[in-house]
C-alpha cells in the first residue's frame, strides 16, 4: 500500500474510533432527561457521574499512554478503544444509580487509552507542518459522533422511555466494531519517522534503539511548554465538559426545549464544531508556517477571544430557537481550535517520539482532572442556582482564564521547540554513524569471505 494510502487508512480508522469515542462521552448528558426520570436522579447525580467519569478516564490515562510508547500502539488501541466498548452495553442493563456509576466508570477506563496512542502515532505518520490538519481531521470525524448520537438519541428516547439503554448497548457494539477496523487498517508507522531531521534515515530497528523507560518521564516535566499545557488545559476543558455535561439539560430546564429536541439542537451546534476542528488545524498550520515559533499560539488567543463574547451572549441573551442556534453555531466553530490546531500539536513539537503518548496522557489526566473536580464541585451549586448561573462561571469565567495563561507560551515553547530538534539532529548523527559502522563491518566480512 502506498504511503497515501496508510495515511488515509489510519484517519480513517482512527477517525472511526473518535466518532464512536465521541458519542459515547456524551452519552449520558445527551441521554440524562430519560435517565434521571428512571433511576430519580438529581443535577447533583449528573455532576457526581460526569466528573467521575472524567477522572477515572484521565487517571488510567497515563497508565495507557506507558503501555503505548512500551508496546505497538495499534494493539493498545484494539483493546482499549474497540474490546472494552463491552462495559458500554452494561450501562444500558443498570437497575439504581450505584449501578450506573459503577459501570461507566470501568468504560470509561478504556476511553483513556484512545488520544494517547492515536496522537503519537499521528505524530509519526505526519510531518510537523500538516499535524494540526491531521489531529483536526480526526477529531472533525470524531464529533459527527455527536452529531449522530444527537440524533439519534432524541429519537430512541421520543420513541421509548427506555430508549436510554438500547443506545447504551448500541454504541457498546459499535465500539468493538472500532476496534476491529483499527486492527485491519492501521499500520504501525516507525517511531520519530516524519520528523524532518529522521525521515529519511530512521528505521524501525534503528527507532528501537530508544526505547520508552519510565524514568525519562521526568524529562516530560521539565518542559515548560507542558505546564503551560496543563494550565491552559484545565481553564479550556472546564468550560467544555461543562456544557457537554449540562448543555441538554440546560436547554430542556432553562430555555423550555422538549427532551426529545434538545440533543438535535445540540447535534447542530455540534456540526460547526466539527467543521471548526477541521479549519482550525488548518489555519494553526498556516500560522505555523508562516511563524514557526508563535504562529499556533497566536491562532489560539485569536479562537478563544471570538468565541469568549458569543458563549456570554448564548448563556445571557440568546431565548428564542434562532439566537441558540446562532450564538452556539458561532461559538462552536472556533471552540475547538486551540486544542487541535495548537494543543496537541505544540506537544508533538517538544517530546521526543518515545514519550509522546505518555506526554499527551499526563496532559489529559492533570487537565482532565481539574475540570472534573471543579465540575463535581459545582454540581451543589447548580442545584441551588441553577443551570445558567454555573454555566456563566464555568464557561466564561474559566475561558477568561484560559485566554490570559495562554500569553505563557511566548515565553516557553520556542526554545522548547529548539531543544527537540537539536535532539533529532543529534540521534540523526547518530543513526548515520551507526549505519556507517554496519556497512563498513558487512563489507569486511565480505572481502574476508571472497
Amino acid at each position: 500500500m502506498s504511503k497515501r494510502g496508510r495515511r488515509a487508512g489510519l484517519l480513517g480508522a482512527l477517525g472511526l474510533g473518535f466518532l464512536i469515542d465521541s458519542a459515547e462521552d456524551l452519552a449520558l448528558p445527551m441521554l440524562f432527561p430519560a435517565i434521571r426520570a428512571a433511576l430519580g436522579l438529581s443535577y447533583g447525580a449528573l455532576g457526581v457521574i460526569t466528573g467521575v467519569r472524567f477522572i477515572f478516564q484521565t487517571f488510567s490515562g497515563p497508565l495507557w499512554g506507558m503501555a503505548a510508547d512500551r508496546y505497538n500502539r495499534k494493539w493498545v488501541l484494539v483493546i482499549g478503544a474497540g474490546l472494552w466498548g463491552v462495559w458500554t452495553s452494561v450501562c444500558g442493563l443498570a437497575q439504581s444509580y450505584w449501578q450506573l456509576l459503577a459501570a461507566h466508570t470501568v468504560a470509561c477506563i478504556g476511553l483513556g487509552c484512545l488520544y494517547p496512542a492515536a496522537f503519537s502515532i499521528v505524530a509519526d505518520a505526519f510531518g510537523p507542518q500538516h499535524r494540526g490538519k491531521a489531529m483536526g481531521a480526526i477529531g472533525a470525524v470524531g464529533m459527527l459522533g455527536i452529531v449522530a448520537g444527537a440524533f439519534a438519541f432524541g429519537k430512541i428516547i421520543g420513541a421509548s422511555a427506555e430508549g436510554w439503554r438500547w443506545a447504551f448497548m448500541g454504541l457498546g457494539a459499535a465500539s468493538v466494531v472500532s476496534g476491529v477496523v483499527i486492527l485491519v487498517a492501521v499500520h504501525e508507522p516507525i517511531r520519530g519517522g516524519a520528523e524532518p531531521e529522521l525521515e529519511s534515515v530512521i528505521t524501525a530497528e534503528g527507532a528501537r534503539r530508544y526505547p520508552f523507560r519510565v524514568r525519562d518521564v521526568k524529562e516530560i516535566l521539565r518542559c515548560g511548554t507542558i505546564w503551560v499545557n496543563f494550565a491552559q488545559g484545565a481553564c479550556l476543558l472546564t468550560p467544555i465538559n461543562a456544557l457537554t455535561a449540562y448543555f441538554v439539560t440546560w436547554l430542556v430546564d432553562d430555555r423550555g426545549f422538549s427532551e426529545s429536541q434538545a440533543p438535535a439542537v445540540f447535534g447542530a451546534i455540534v456540526i460547526s464544531l466539527a467543521a471548526g476542528s477541521f479549519v482550525g488545524g488548518l489555519v494553526a498550520d498556516w500560522a505555523d508556517a508562516r511563524w514557526l515559533r508563535n504562529g499556533r499560539v497566536a491562532i489560539s488567543q485569536i479562537s478563544i477571544a471570538l468565541t469568549l463574547p458569543a458563549m456570554y451572549f448564548l448563556l445571557t441573551r440568546a431565548n428564542s430557537l434562532a439566537t441558540i442556534v446562532g450564538a452556539g453555531v458561532f461559538a462552536a466553530f472556533f471552540l475547538d481550535w486551540t486544542r487541535r490546531g495548537v494543543k496537541q500539536p505544540l506537544v508533538q513539537s517538544v517530546v521526543r517520539p518515545e514519550l509522546r503518548s505518555t506526554a499527551m496522557a499526563l496532559t489529559e489526566f492533570v487537565q482532565g482532572a481539574a475540570a472534573a473536580l471543579v465540575i463535581i464541585g459545582f454540581g451543589g451549586f447548580a442545584t441551588r442556582h441553577g443551570l445558567t448561573a454555573t454555566l456563566l462561571v464555568l464557561v466564561c469565567g474559566f475561558w477568561t482564564a484560559g485566554l490570559l495563561v495562554t500569553t505563557a507560551y511566548y515565553t516557553v515553547y520556542p526554545k522548547d521547540a529548539r531543544r527537540l530538534r537539536a535532539a533529532m539532529a543529534a540521534r540523526r548523527e547518530e543513526i548515520g554513524r551507526l549505519q556507517s559502522a554496519a556497512t563498513s563491518l558487512r563489507s569486511g566480512k565480505d572481502a574476508r569471505g571472497a
